[in-house]
């Protein structure tokens, strides 16, 4: 990233994503070098980031987004929570859906709970709790977006999704914390309906605003023309 294009997103007041990976090291020393670390800039990734790197990026007020799915298709890493724990402004992401596979927010939180339960040796260090948090509320202030949504608040956008509990794979339950189950066991068929601010999209597992035949039809056509065209 140049001066310029960074002094037009600061005084347009943009946001700026920058995803550090591979020589993440020199990367993030560039960041910090150039002084680009700030409030509107997320740091995607980071899986080799140092600890002074993470403080730097801590004292500027600046976030991360953790994409340990996308971490582990490409051999960057694994994506360890407990590394990052200096960071207050962190949420997890995708990344991309041609790289993760598909946009699956309950097996990215799986992995990141997997993680960091195998890598510790210990069953208890996650926290689902924490994790949804991640994915939800953190997610929202990672991009800048925690005062609009990322919680169900007075004053928020009506941002929701509601899961199916009867479903063979997260039925019987008996107790304790709900968070574990979705964090270790539900999958995206299990959410029934989905709100954008206030907005129906999905009712009874049903699209509603969307042609899904019709979008899937453009998305192979496109993959397609990309395709043809890699190869030219």
């Amino acid at each position: 990233m140049r001066n310029k294009e960074f002094s037009f997103a600061r005084h347009h007041n943009l946001p700026v994503q920058v995803h550090v990976s591979g020589e993440a090291n020199a990367m993030f020393n560039a960041l910090i070098k150039r002084g680009f670390l700030n409030p509107s800039l997320t740091v995607v990734h980071a899986t080799e980031a140092t600890q002074a790197q993470l403080a730097a990026l801590e004292k500027a007020g600046g976030s991360l987004a953790l994409t340990p799915i996308s971490e582990q298709r490409v051999g960057y890493g694994l994506t360890r929570l407990d590394h990052f724990s200096r960071v207050t402004r962190k949420g997890l992401g995708i990344d991309g859906n041609a790289l993760a596979g598909s946009g699956d927010m309950f097996a990215t939180l799986r992995l990141a709970a997997l993680t960091l339960s195998g890598a510790t040796k210990d069953e208890t260090s996650p926290d689902a709790r924490q994790l949804l948090e991640l994915a939800t509320w953190h997610g929202a202030d990672t991009l800048g977006l925690s005062a609009v949504t990322g919680s169900l608040e007075r004053g928020k956008r009506a941002d929701i999704q509601i899961l199916d509990p009867d479903a063979l794979n997260l039925s019987g339950f008996g107790g304790g914390d709900p968070a574990a189950l979705i964090v270790y066991s539900a999958r995206p068929e299990n959410v029934t309906t989905v709100m954008v601010d206030g907005i129906l999209v999905k009712q009874d597992g049903h699209m509603q605003q969307q042609d899904v035949h019709s979008l899937i039809s453009q998305a192979s056509k496109s993959a397609r023309r990309l395709l043809s065209r890699a190869e030219q």
